[in-house]
């Protein structure tokens, strides 16, 4: 049975179950129904004629002989009663004179025996072996008369002989029919657990259209929603997994480019410097003074501490800084960040045009926000021509700097946020730069997941960089 799968076995169940009340209940109708049906006759018979005897003294005597026979007819029986001298007799019996029980009661074979004083009924067996019968005995309630009757008891041994004969029919049909219902309740019950099996094996498979349709209403759907659930977090969880893992992907290639990057970069100012040095010690050529070249070799060692400063920033903002998010109003931010580029823009006569009326609040790490900010206000500085103009404006939840300029090729802005990247018009020394600005502005922004456009302006009277909170 352990081994038998689930259909099989909960109609092996289910049947069994069946067929033991099928059994008992037909066991208790073939103890019962005689004993049953004998006592409600019986007291039927004791009431109709203790009735009898009542009547018999409130009736007439031309109408005593009615009220008897009434009574043999109801009951198909043969009654003697004797009344202030009067009897009445009819006989229903077909019982033949000899075997009348008035003065034959010797030979009666009384089986069972109930009395109460005045009225006995009696189960007693015909002398030669016919049918049962009731034999009733009662007194009249003054004494001066008595009631003897003979009731056939043919309808119960009829009744008991027809349902004894109905009982193994009844007993095949209900075998019939519990297996009939027992095949529709197990195919019933297992149908959705063999579909939530079929679906979660599917599942196994990590198939991304797997759904258990089950509506049974019942707890087998609330388990079917469970597992549509559960499967549904496991797929957003692998999901997010992988973007996870393609995040960091992303970044090892970032670092390793940004390394490669940097160490290229940083060897150029290193050389110049060891070479200068290296000069200014054996004293070669125009190196012997040594106040033109020292100078030199400072503005190049300045130049190299900004960009480790620069470098470190990139892994300083690479993760996202947990737990400092704060409330921070732009509107209020960005005339805080202005001054320091308001005053070289001032010496290139650049005018900076700032539209922060309108409110936008945000939450995010002070620091990254205000580092994007610079980054774009010091690019948008040093790209900018002499004359030129920078706005910077809030709209629609979006935070906009346009800066005048050649707008960038479709060539350059493809390459524009790498590492060290510099178009050919932005290495001369006029913009300087070590291209480090929007790469950590897209780091930034990458890390918060805030998106941002870097395109021409529709005119092409220069770049807009919008940023959408």
């Amino acid at each position: 049975m352990r081994k038998l799968k689930l259909f099989p076995k909960t109609f092996l169940y289910t049947f069994s179950l069946m067929i033991v009340i099928v059994a008992v209940s037909h066991l208790l109708i073939y103890i019962l129904l005689p004993t049953v049906y004998n006592f409600r006759q019986r007291s039927e018979l004791e009431n109709d004629v203790a009735k009898m005897c009542e009547n018999m003294a409130d009736t007439p005597d031309s109408e005593r002989l009615s009220l008897v026979t009434e009574f043999a007819g109801k009951w198909c029986a043969d009654i003697s009663v004797s009344y202030d001298g009067y009897t009445y007799e009819t006989n229903l019996l077909n019982a033949s004179e000899t075997e009348r029980l008035n003065g034959a009661t010797e030979d009666v074979n009384v089986i069972a025996e109930k009395s109460d004083g005045k009225i006995k009924i009696s189960l007693s067996q015909n002398p030669q072996g016919g049918t049962d019968f009731f034999y009733v005995e009662r007194i009249l309630p003054n004494e001066n008369g008595y009631v003897k009757a003979t009731v056939s008891r043919q309808q119960i041994e009829d009744a008991v002989s027809t349902v004894i004969v109905i009982l193994p029919i009844t007993a095949f049909l209900c075998t019939l029919i519990s297996i009939l219902s027992a095949l529709a309740y197990s195919h019933m019950l297992t149908k959705p657990i063999k579909q939530i099996s079929s679906a979660t094996k599917q599942m196994q498979e990590l198939t991304s259209d797997v759904h258990c349709e089950i509506h049974t209403h019942d707890e087998i759907e609330a388990l079917a929603d469970n597992v549509n659930n559960l499967y549904d977090n496991l797929l957003k969880t692998i999901h997010d997994l992988e973007q996870e893992i393609h995040k960091v992907e992303e970044m090892e290639v970032q670092k390793t480019n940004l390394l490669r990057s940097a160490s290229h970069e940083l060897k150029t100012p290193v050389t110049a410097v060891n070479v200068m040095l290296e000069n200014m010690i054996l004293n070669v050529g125009k190196y012997k003074d040594h106040s033109v070249y020292l100078p030199k070799c400072k503005i190049l060692m300045e130049q190299l501490a900004a960009m480790i400063r620069e470098i470190l920033d990139v892994s300083k903002f690479e993760k996202p800084q947990d737990g400092e998010d704060e409330e921070i109003d732009l509107s209020e931010l960005i005339p805080q960040v202005i001054p320091p580029y308001a005053i070289i823009a001032k010496s290139k006569g650049i005018c900076i045009e700032t539209d922060t009326y309108e409110k936008l609040s945000i939450c995010y790490p002070l620091p990254m926000i205000k580092k994007v900010i610079s980054n774009l206000l010091a690019n948008a500085v040093s790209y900018t021509p002499k004359g030129g103009s920078i706005r910077i404006y809030i709209e629609n939840q979006k935070l906009i700097f346009e800066n005048e300029c050649v707008p960038i090729p479709q060539k350059y802005l493809t390459h524009i946020f790498e590492p060290f990247y510099r178009p050919e018009y932005g290495s001369s020394p006029d913009t300087g730069g070590n291209g480090l600005g929007l790469y950590i502005v897209d780091t930034i922004l990458r890390t918060l997941q805030i998106p941002y456009t870097f395109v021409a302006i529709e005119d092409n009277s220069g770049m807009r960089f919008t940023i959408e909170f």
